[in-house]
């Protein structure tokens, strides 16, 4: 009889133990997400729903468009507008085989977004990208010729959209991509050529008359009192430098931007209208090309 209640006993004990095993491991496999969980997996869902779908719009506007009968041939075109009406933009684009590529800003922030899109025979539509990467907005515009292009702006998320249009403001015909100032240079990049008309920018703003004064080629012909007059050397400049950056020539030179600038065979124009400085790619002493201003138009 005892040994009956053993085997009992000793049956009931490994049952249970199967059980709890088996309760345990099911309770491993379904156990219930929390709400931070849940929620994170759901906007995970949502976010990459949502990709998917922008990138097969975007893949869709951008098919639709021919670019066989697109105008802009090979060169950088260079545009001022709006956005809004009240937002003023610069804008350089660029037929880089079947699209368009390039770049603009906000007058006011002077940051750079990268734009990349295609154009038709009558229309555009252009990607804009942040640093990083990521898309942020689009310009889908019309056209009757290159001179003029109007359309809608609208952001990503489409919770913005406004207005704008974009005039035609210089050309730079027949140039390589990338070499915008290569007309007028023969070594120098975009980017040094651009970092060096910041630099005299600086100096101009700060009154630097010392480190400006080694930035020019002499003899240089400038404006005094309405005069040509010819400055010969670095001191002549330094004396009479308040009279060539008067005040409301420097206040243009400050101003002005240190991107897209126009180019040709004579050099890089700096400035604004007839307020300018030019800069050209001059050998110096020693055999090496270096950028100087030439020209100074006050």
């Amino acid at each position: 009889m005892k040994k009956i209640i053993v085997i009992i006993i000793t049956l009931i004990v490994i049952l249970t133990g199967c059980s709890d095993k088996k309760n345990s491991g099911n309770n491993t496999e379904t156990a219930p997400l929390s709400n931070n969980q849940l929620s994170q997996s759901q906007s995970e869902n949502t976010s990459q729903s949502a990709n998917d779908t922008n990138s097969s719009t975007d893949s869709n506007m951008l098919d639709s468009i021919d670019t066989a009968n697109s105008p802009f041939e090979k060169g950088y075109y260079d545009y001022q507008g709006t956005i809004s009406n009240d937002m003023s933009i610069q804008m350089s684009i660029y037929p880089l085989g079947k699209d368009m590529v390039g770049s603009y800003f906000y007058e006011s922030q002077r940051k750079e977004m990268n734009l990349k899109g295609k154009a038709g025979e009558k229309e555009i539509i252009l990607y804009e990208y942040d640093e990083t990467g990521k898309k942020t907005g689009i310009f889908k515009g019309t056209m009757n010729a290159v001179d003029k292009i109007e359309g809608t702006w609208t952001s990503t998320d489409n919770k913005k959209s406004y207005p704008f249009i974009l005039s035609l403001k210089s050309n730079l015909p027949g140039v390589e991509y990338g070499k915008r100032y290569g007309v007028a240079t023969g070594t120098t990049n975009d980017q040094d050529v651009e970092n060096f008309v910041s630099k005299i920018q600086g100096y101009v703003i700060n009154d630097n008359k010392e480190q400006l004064a080694k930035e020019i080629q002499y003899p240089i012909t400038v404006k005094i009192n309405d005069k040509a007059t010819t400055i010969q050397n670095k001191d002549d400049f330094i004396k009479n430098y308040d009279k060539i950056f008067y005040p409301n020539y420097k206040q243009v030179m400050s101003n002005a931007f240190t991107k897209y600038m126009f180019a040709n065979w004579k050099g890089i124009m700096f400035g604004t209208g007839s307020d300018n400085i030019w800069i050209n790619e001059v050998t110096s002493t020693n055999g090496n090309p270096k950028l100087m201003i030439t020209a100074i138009n006050n």
